[in-house]
């Protein structure tokens, strides 16, 4: 089974839509946990969420507040770890059990495999993991892993990768240049074996989604890590550059506001997203976006030059600029 570890805040509507091509096109034994956390208002619009999904596999999981997190102690191992801890979690009045509760939703999942996702992503087409993929990561649980959001249809993939029956499989250790195939480690759509994995985040300081890809993917490289890469033929899921809700990182999107598309989630709208039919990246602005609520569909969104500028700066090495 798969365990799939949604992380979220502040954007319910967009997890609902995440969840809703979830359940439609991920067809490998599964199991759902968000990990959210919340500020203002927004905590009503995951309460709507758990009710409706409250007939389903769907845990939802809510990050606290704590003096600190006792999972640290296993990760500090220099001056540079400690300085993190102090100024992330120690004392902090915006600490929280992030770390811990991760590494425990893991720990007790009783799931042979684990991918993380985030909130603003989408499975755009069905997905079937071959058994061989999986069998692979079980024999290299340190050494695999299956990414979702790439293959051949992306503008950019390298020519060394070899095509199997129906997957691809490459070292991301061959190019120096970073890109979606030489960056083994990511929380969006990638397949890992649990206990291999978390055998490794325990060592890693992090206290949240952005800096978890960043302090893992570091040391993830150093110690040469899950060398195998594996993907499908054609890549399955995209992340829609909606917005931005961490203050870590300035990568581009078209700012459609959480606080306004809250309140609509909880007068009772959902999420419509227009994406190409062809998809040749991982990184997409929808050229259209709607809010629909019965036979009510409202058009808050369409592709401007904005929204161009921001695709032509994504792509296979992520964003090629940052942008306020």
């Amino acid at each position: 089974m798969v365990l799939n570890i949604i992380f979220s805040f502040n954007r319910a509507i967009q997890l609902d839509y995440l969840l809703q091509s979830t359940l439609k096109n991920f067809k490998a034994d599964s199991k759902i946990v968000i990990l959210y956390h919340t500020s203002g208002d927004h905590k009503k619009g995951y309460d709507l969420l758990i009710k409706k999904y409250a007939d389903q596999n769907i845990s939802f999981v809510e990050r606290k507040n704590v003096l600190f997190d006792l999972s640290y102690l296993k990760a500090i191992h220099s001056k540079r770890d400690w300085k993190f801890f102090k100024e992330k979690n120690l004392f902090n009045k915006n600490g929280d059990n992030f770390k811990g509760l991760l590494q425990k939703i893991i720990r007790n999942s009783n799931c042979e495999f684990l991918m993380f996702n985030t909130d603003d992503g989408v499975f755009f087409d069905e997905i079937t993991i071959p058994e061989e993929v999986f069998t692979i990561i079980r024999n290299n649980p340190e050494n695999a892993s299956y990414r979702l959001y790439v293959g051949e249809n992306l503008e950019g993939q390298p020519t060394y990768l070899e095509k199997k029956n129906d997957y691809y499989q490459w070292d991301y250790y061959t190019d120096k240049e970073i890109h979606h195939w030489s960056y083994p480690f990511s929380v969006d759509g990638t397949i890992y074996n649990s206990k291999g994995l978390l055998k490794h985040l325990e060592k890693i300081v992090y206290h949240n989604p952005v800096t978890l890809e960043e302090k893992g993917v570091n040391y993830i490289m150093q110690n040469k890590l899950f060398r195998i890469g594996l993907s499908p033929i054609k890549s399955k899921l995209v992340a829609t550059k909606l917005n931005r809700v961490s203050v870590d990182s300035l990568n581009p999107t078209i700012h459609i506001k959480p606080d306004f598309l809250n309140e609509k989630f909880i007068d009772g709208y959902t999420l419509e997203l227009i994406i190409p039919k062809e998809i040749d990246n991982a990184n997409i602005v929808p050229s259209e976006i709607f809010l629909v609520k019965g036979d009510e569909r409202e058009l808050i969104y369409s592709l401007d030059a904005h929204g161009e500028k921001v695709q032509s700066l994504l792509g296979i090495e992520g964003a090629k600029e940052q942008l306020e």
